[in-house]
């Protein structure tokens, strides 16, 4: 979950800092005009006054400032259109025709603008919107030309008009075609880089998470235990583990099978994650063990939760086809909280020997640091758990099973051997 948040927020920087890029290019085009309107006027090829001839330069570098000012703020992401490219695409076409219309002289040459704006609108607009954006450029200059050509005292060159006109018509054409291509490459682009990512993100998963339970695996439990470690080593946080091994989980692979094996630590893998708060991480260590994280908790309140889960897992109930009992099973959990500058792996060995403790005191419950520290057997217990380099061996005992039948509990006996008595 952490993980597609930071993912979200790298992709989401990403757009922006191109949608500000794009922004500032038609910014520029957008002041570059302004200096050609003004070396026109300069030149006396404009006529108009120095207020008109202010305004109109004033009022287009405000507004082809805002829109890069919108994306740096994250306001344009109010918008439906986070890109802003209708709103700019608009804002320059009304800019173009405008000096069109009331700079005659100017015309022919301020034809270049409406090609820029449809280069542009290549980035955003798809293959079929693009010819309307086209046909919507190509309105534009007539009604800039009829408006133009009405202000005109002097008289009309039409072979000049119908020249420069078959260049706007020509050129508006070839562009469209041409971005229509560039728009159906970015879009089959895109497509790959979408299919591309969901690939990765899929490898990513499997890399980090456990096939069968589809909880976080070793691999990224550890980097979840330096992370949490950063945290705890700059101060203010606390964070606790447990180690959790199911009891007597060999009994129910050779009684019921591996399958009715993979059905239960599915089972409990769900119940584990139902049971912690959504800021806690769980783990499958292997086999039948399991490792859960507890962020910013402390040892009292890892405890209630631990307890918790206990109970959870006490209570659930296993249901298997073909009309074989139900399974109930229990857990031993070992608690350890982080020291200051204490080593993973010694946080890690000191909740294993909580766990170890459980077990030999009875299974079914819970033993954090305090209770052994004040367990007479503790020394005993971490001397063993230390120098214990096999893994421990399941003991024969009895798997509690729950006859459909039936709605008493009764146990299916294997070896009829007694569980141990609590050491502690």
């Amino acid at each position: 979950m952490e993980t597609d948040i930071l993912a979200q927020q790298h992709t989401l920087l990403l757009a922006q800092q191109l949608r500000l890029r794009r922004s500032l290019m038609a910014a520029g085009a957008g002041l570059a005009n302004s200096s050609v309107i003004f070396s026109a006027w300069w030149l006396g090829y404009l006529d108009w006054s120095s207020l008109h001839l202010t305004s109109y330069i004033a009022i287009t570098c405000l507004v082809c400032l805002l829109f890069p000012l919108l994306i740096s703020s994250r306001l344009n992401l109010r918008f439906r259109d986070p890109s802003l490219t209708h709103a700019q695409i608009s804002w320059h076409l009304l800019l173009t025709v405008y000096a069109m219309a009331l700079a005659p002289d100017l015309r022919s040459l301020l034809v270049i603008n409406l090609f820029l704006i449809l280069l542009f609108a290549v980035f955003r607009y798809t293959p079929r919107r693009l010819p309307w954006l086209a046909a919507a450029m190509g309105v534009c200059y007539l009604i800039a030309l009829v408006f133009s050509l009405s202000l005109r005292s002097s008289p009309i060159d039409w072979r000049y008009e119908w020249l420069v006109g078959q260049v706007v018509l020509l050129g508006i054409i070839g562009i469209s075609l041409i971005g229509g291509e560039i728009a159906g490459l970015r879009a089959a682009l895109k497509r790959r880089n979408t299919h591309l990512a969901e690939a990765m993100h899929k490898i990513e998963e499997l890399a980090v998470t456990d096939e069968l339970t589809g909880l976080y695996n070793r691999r990224h439990l550890l980097r979840i235990l330096r992370r949490q470690k950063g945290l705890s080593d700059r101060g203010q946080y606390d964070f606790s583990i447990g180690f959790i091994d199911l009891d007597y989980f060999k009994q129910i692979n050779d009684t019921f099978g591996h399958d009715a094996g993979d059905l239960t630590l599915q089972k409990v893998a769900a119940t584990i994650r139902a049971s912690l708060r959504d800021v806690d991480y769980v783990a499958r260590l292997g086999g039948e063990e399991f490792v859960i994280v507890l962020a910013q908790t402390s040892p009292q309140a890892a405890h209630q939760i631990a307890e918790r889960l206990r109970q959870d897992l006490e209570a659930l109930i296993i249901h298997l086809e073909d009309e074989r009992p139900d399974i109930m099973l229990t857990a031993s959990i070992g608690l350890a909280s982080y020291q200051p500058k204490e080593s993973i792996e010694d946080l890690m060995r000191r909740a294993d020997q909580a766990l170890y403790a459980a077990k030999e005191c009875g299974r079914n419950c819970i033993i954090d640091e305090a209770d052994l520290a004040t367990s007479p057997l503790a020394e005993q217990i971490k001397e063993t758990a230390s120098s214990c380099t096999e893994p421990r061996q399941q003991e024969a005992a009895v798997v509690f099973v729950a006859e459909p039948a039936s709605t008493q509990q009764q146990p299916l006996e294997t070896d009829q051997v007694e569980p141990p008595a609590r050491l502690c």
